[in-house]
């Protein structure tokens, strides 16, 4: 997506948690993908979807799920997932029922995130007060880069305690908006031979 940032008003943008999903146990990819080093020299791959979180919010970025101790100073808290193993609906509703609001999810291995795009999923979100989940879309939602109401805890909550696991799914269609971004913004680092550009502003 181009063009200006959207506006969001500081009172919406202050009752929204951001989280970073690090859970993963990166099988595919052989070892632990979110220290692997990316960018410059001394910088390791989640912390660009820290980073642009912060751009948006702040130094208030909580990673969500168990990590390597080594991740953990690069954002600012952690919050516990009370369902490890499930995948990342699993530290969505933990983060949803810990914060008590919303919340922004980027996974830990989206490094290619743009705050543009995120900014326009709030910008969405704040003037779609029914939905329960305003995702960032190319030719389908992406669950793992967007926007959760807290109305939406009950939903996942139930998905949980069924065994439905899949997050794509979890959330009514017609309580889900999809905002276009590019497909470049979406990229996710599932093995060592992917490579991303740097995200947009």
């Amino acid at each position: 997506m181009s063009g200006d940032r959207a506006t969001v008003s500081p009172e919406f943008l202050a009752s929204v948690q951001p989280i970073v999903l690090v859970g993963g146990r990166s099988r595919r990819f052989g070892r632990d993908k979110l220290r692997e080093p990316w960018g410059e020299p001394g910088r390791v791959l989640v912390q660009r979807p820290i980073e642009t979180l912060r751009s948006i919010f702040g130094p208030r970025v909580k990673l969500v799920g168990e990590c390597d101790p080594s991740i953990v100073p690069f954002a600012d808290g952690v919050i516990p997932d009370k369902h490890p193993g499930v995948g990342p609906m699993g530290g969505i509703v933990s983060a949803l029922l810990h914060w008590c609001g919303p919340v922004f999810v980027l996974a830990g291995d989206m490094p290619s995130f743009a705050a543009i795009d995120g900014w326009s999923i709030l910008c969405a979100a704040e003037q779609r007060p029914d939905c329960l989940a305003v995702l960032a879309a190319t030719d389908r939602p992406h669950p793992c880069a967007g926007f959760y109401a807290a109305a939406g805890l009950p939903v996942l909550s139930d998905c949980l305690m069924r065994g439905k696991y899949r997050l794509a799914t979890a959330v009514p269609g017609r309580a889900v908006l999809e905002v276009p971004v590019a497909a470049d913004s979406l990229i996710n680092v599932n093995s060592p031979s992917v490579t991303v550009d740097l995200p947009r502003a």
